[in-house]
């Protein structure tokens, strides 16, 4: 252990400043080490390199680098140095004097937060107990929900960072904590509880928590791009493609049970009142889970900011105070003994004055009603302004301690104008601009909207915040563009609104202007990671464009975090920002993206079929006609293919592929080349072109490169093209009776879905694999694609991919002679894709059905089912099944026994020969073949039936399955003359 200054430095624990943890980089901090282990000496950068960089060849920015942020972190300069001293062409010296010993002045693992001795913690004693409790019992594994309510200033922030303190300074104890900022809207989903975990991930033993994350939680962990080598985020991200909001709450909750299995953990949450939805959502599902999790879940809001109004917050708080899931500890101001203890404390009085002081105390209470912010404010103004008198390290009251003669102000805001006003006139200027940059703010930000150095701003924010005056020091900000500064925060939040309030209109608007360029231009490429941030600053500039800009990307933020009450609220206010544009292709193009995404955001909130849902669509479309051929629309008619795929009419999702592909081709793009034959295969099999689907599906399954295109998941349908190529050709290979290559192909669709670790693409390569098992008839097939199907979907809350499981794995059911546990699962699977909205695939799931209610006897059901089936045929245009559905028509009129079936029956038995023929489904016409052959040999028409029967017989070739058996068996009993026999073959 080595201490200097004020600071105590440790090769494995870091760097403390007191008992505040300063977070600093791994390469800085052995630096540091090197220096002060050699303090007083000339380091040369030589020896630097070898101690710090061994074996790595480095250039002279990484060590500059480090250097800079050291002096940003301890309150150094390079002109004027303390700590670290520049020596051209020399190196570098470490000036402080320092002194090594054992680290027993102080806790090295977990060291409590700071806990600063100006703000009163006295009169606490019952509320310190009340957390101690709830701590306790999360301890033992009851998971605890805590709210601290309270005005402003009332102590919230203080008392849980002592509680924070004292819990830390146990063996074996965890904590973290995030702050909800005031965005002037909607902000970053999940914003406070990224924060924690990025800095939980930070501390001593962060490297346990990022593995628990990566097994219990990859989503949440391929949102902190930081934690991440840039191959393996690409990786994680390729994984979370498709995640619900669902499975994102259930995975953190996953994760807190595994990281408090190791150790018990304190989560802070502060001013909730200004969280996001999603994180209450969290909130709501984290105290609702049964199971048992060692952590105590703290969060702090102000009540009037959250009742009486429609903030979501107050339903939170009111149903898990119902349910009995969450305890609150209000917070009120001091008593007067309270007050009188804290002035004691603070202000020890001197000989002879010890009444003078509780007379002081008294006065301030009545006037502040104990509010510890007040009490504090007061007391120093009665010091500035010379009424509160210091000799000897004692106090005492200059005249009257009566409230007239003291002039104390009225009200909190006007004490802390009044502290304001004593400023020097540049620290004034300097925390004015501070408050605009936010509640949490890098020195780098103030210093480029000051127009001022940024060495002079961090020294005169550091000496404000080693005073307590305003801010206090936070965590140092390194930006991507290499800017590294100091970070700082508001003490309080009313500090920062009284200091934001002075600054005139005009001046507000350019100084945001200014630190959201500077962020930008800082950021770069990635400025859409900090979106709704720079939102907020070129709104409040009425940058109007560059605002409509980051409102879309922070909608596309949210969207990929499944939050999507954030995400509509984003595109709707991006929409509204752009009507302030000029008309013209430009807004065109945008509006088209906007209603594109938050037409997606609605379909995944309310379902496809949702008449939310229909306006963002119907709109884009519209707009489309009069955009031309320009690459830039591509996405917008993906999106608008893939609503009207699931929604019908798919004469709609025909135009607007064929107009994807004459993108893609006109601009020669192998990517949007690869995508449009995606839409291609899906819309042509959906309507019964099965040689279009095979032609789109093998063209872009030979375009296809897995390290070139399987990132492409996250844009296009959340799965994978090849994947999805794959199953959809081997559904049409099935109905065209290619059932060797069927085969092939869905094996192939289910490795590759496994190599790429993607659950959405695998669920469904699972459930159409099932499906070509069901053409097949193989039943065993079907169970257990069908099976691993809804497990995969349950898991990862895939609904729609659920319902069209459900559906097969209850056929199977019923072919292994489970009738009720298969019509179960067939109606359960419906009324899932019902509630979806989605028209997909309904056809064949209510053939299914109808199928079904036949094999039971329930000939009249099974006709119902088929007259939706029809409806829905007919509306959308998904003709894929429309033979079998007419098949099966034939045969449930047959089963109904009415008196003209027979008539009927075989004119829908010619009928789905018809349609299958026109189709190329070899499967389906052998099947409604043998059907109307069985009828006709009933009816004495043998020579017909057979000639019918062999003619869709002698068209299929290959291993034999169950329909083409059942042909050479009537083959057989009418006399005709059947196909040679092939070996069977297996899915």
């Amino acid at each position: 252990m080595i201490r200097f200054d004020q600071y105590r430095l440790d090769p494995v624990q870091g760097l403390w400043r007191g008992s505040i943890d300063v977070r600093i980089t791994p390469k800085s901090l052995a630096l540091l080490c090197v220096l002060a282990e050699r303090t007083g000496e000339v380091v040369t950068k030589e020896e630097l390199f070898r101690a710090v960089w061994p074996g790595t060849a480095v250039t002279d920015s990484a060590l500059t680098s480090c250097i800079r942020e050291l002096r940003s972190v301890l309150g150094d300069t390079a002109r004027r140095p303390r700590f670290i001293e520049t020596l051209h062409r020399r190196g570098y010296r470490f000036r402080a004097p320092t002194l090594t010993g054992s680290p027993d002045g102080g806790p090295n693992v977990g060291p409590p937060a700071p806990i600063h001795t100006d703000a009163p913690l006295i009169g606490r004693e019952l509320v310190f107990a009340g957390m101690l409790d709830a701590f306790t019992r999360a301890e033992h594994g009851s998971r605890q929900v805590l709210f601290v309510t309270g005005e402003p200033g009332i102590g919230k922030t203080t008392v849980v960072r002592a509680f924070l303190a004292r819990a830390r300074s146990r063996d074996n104890v965890r904590a973290t904590w995030g702050q909800s900022i005031e965005h002037y809207g909607v902000g970053e989903p999940y914003q406070p509880l990224l924060e924690a975990l990025t800095r939980l991930c930070q501390q001593p033993g962060g490297d346990r928590i990022v593995h628990l994350l990566e097994r219990y939680s990859p989503t949440w962990l391929a949102q902190i791009p930081a934690l991440l080598a840039p191959e393996h985020l690409v990786s994680l991200q390729r994984t979370a493609a498709g995640t619900t909001r669902e499975r994102m709450l259930r995975e953190l909750n996953d994760a807190v049970e595994a990281i408090t299995a190791e150790a018990p953990l304190i989560l802070w949450l502060e001013d909730l009142h200004w969280s996001d939805m999603s994180t209450l959502d969290w909130v709501v599902a984290f105290a609702q889970r049964p199971e048992p999790a060692r952590l105590l879940l703290i969060a702090t809001f102000w009540p009037p900011a959250v009742s009486g109004t429609e903030h979501p917050l107050a339903e939170v708080v009111e149903r898990l105070r119902e349910k009995g899931l969450s305890r609150e500890i209000a917070l009120g101001g001091l008593d007067e003994g309270g007050v009188a203890d804290y002035v004691a404390l603070r202000f020890p009085p001197a000989t002879g004055h010890n009444e003078r002081m509780r007379q002081l105390a008294r006065v301030v209470q009545q006037h502040t009603g104990g509010n510890p912010l007040f009490v504090v404010n007061i007391l120093g103004d009665l010091v500035e302004r010379g009424l509160l008198l210091e000799q000897d390290g004692r106090w005492t009251v200059s005249g009257d301690a009566g409230e007239p003669a003291l002039g104390i102000p009225d009200g909190l805001r006007r004490a802390i104008e009044r502290q304001v006003n004593r400023l020097l006139p540049d620290e004034r200027f300097i925390l004015e601009i501070a408050s605009g940059a936010g509640a949490t703010f890098s020195a780098a930000a103030v210093a480029v909207a000051a127009g001022r150095e940024l060495d002079e701003v961090e020294i005169t924010l550091t000496a404000l915040a080693r005073q307590r005056r305003f801010v206090q020091e936070g965590v140092a900000v390194e930006w991507p563009d290499g800017t590294i500064s100091a970070g700082f925060d508001f003490l309080h939040v009313l500090y920062r609104d009284v200091l934001y309030q002075r600054i005139p209109a005009s001046r507000r608007a350019d100084l945001h202007w200014k630190i959201g360029e500077r962020q930008e231009t800082a950021y770069g490429q990635r400025s859409p990671e900090i979106a709704a941030e720079l939102a907020m600053h070129f709104e409040r500039s009425r940058d109007l464009h560059r605002a409509g800009i980051y409102r879309q990307h922070a909608a596309e933020n949210a969207r990929r975090r499944n939050a999507y009450k954030e995400a509509q609220l984003h595109f709707k206010k991006a929409l509204m920002l752009l009507a302030n544009e000029p008309p013209g292709q430009e807004r065109t193009e945008h509006e088209v993206a906007l209603q594109i995404g938050l037409g997606a955001v609605l379909m995944a909130t309310h379902g496809w079929g949702a008449p939310e849902v229909e306006h963002p669509y119907s709109r884009a479309y519209e707009l489309c006609h009069g955009l031309g051929d320009t690459p830039r629309i591509f996405p917008a008619l993906w999106g608008l293919w893939l609503y009207y795929l699931g929604q019908g009419p798919l004469s709609i999702a025909h135009n607007l592929a064929q107009d994807l592909m004459t993108l893609a081709r006109r601009h020669d793009d192998r990517q949007l080349l690869l995508q449009a034959h995606h839409s291609g295969w899906a819309t042509a099999f959906l309507r019964g072109d099965l040689d279009a689907a095979r032609i789109h599906s093998t063209s872009a399954i030979g375009i296809y490169q897995v390290e070139r295109h399987a990132a492409m998941a996250a844009t296009y349908g959340s799965h994978d093209a090849a994947v999805c190529g794959q199953y959809f050709l081997g559904l049409t290979l099935a109905l065209q009776a290619r059932m060797d290559e069927a085969a092939r192909a869905c094996n192939q669709c289910i490795a590759l879905a496994q190599e790429l670790s993607h659950p959405m693409s695998l669920a469904l390569a699972q459930v159409f694999t099932a499906a070509v098992g069901q053409m097949q008839r193989d039943s065993d097939a079907v169970r257990i694609h069908a099976e691993a199907a809804v497990a995969t979907a349950r898991e990862q809350d895939f609904r729609l991919i659920l319902g069209w499981a459900w559906p097969l794995e209850g056929w199977a059911a019923i072919e292994h002679q489970q009738y009720r546990e298969g019509l179960d699962l067939i109606s359960r699977g419906l009324a899932e894709v019902r509630a979806t909205g989605s028209n997909s695939w309904m056809t064949y799931l209510l053939g299914l059905h109808a199928d079904a209610l036949l094999k039971g006897g329930q000939a009249v059901a099974g006709l119902q089912a088929l007259d939706e089936a029809f409806a829905v045929s007919g509306r959308t245009g998904e003709r894929f099944w429309e033979a079998e559905l007419h098949r099966l028509k034939g045969e449930l009129l047959l089963a109904a026994s009415a008196s003209s079936a027979k008539h009927e029956a075989e004119q829908v038995f010619l009928r789905a020969i018809e349609i299958a023929r026109s189709q190329g489904a070899k499967l389906l016409v052998l099947r409604a073949a043998v059907s109307l052959g069985r009828l006709w040999c009933r009816r004495g028409r043998r020579a017909e039936a057979g000639l019918i029967v062999a003619e869709a017989r002698r068209a299929i070739d290959g291993p034999a399955f169950p329909d083409m058996v059942e042909a050479d068996s009537l083959l057989a009993e009418s006399g005709g003359r059947a196909a040679p026999k092939s070996p069977p073959m297996d899915l």
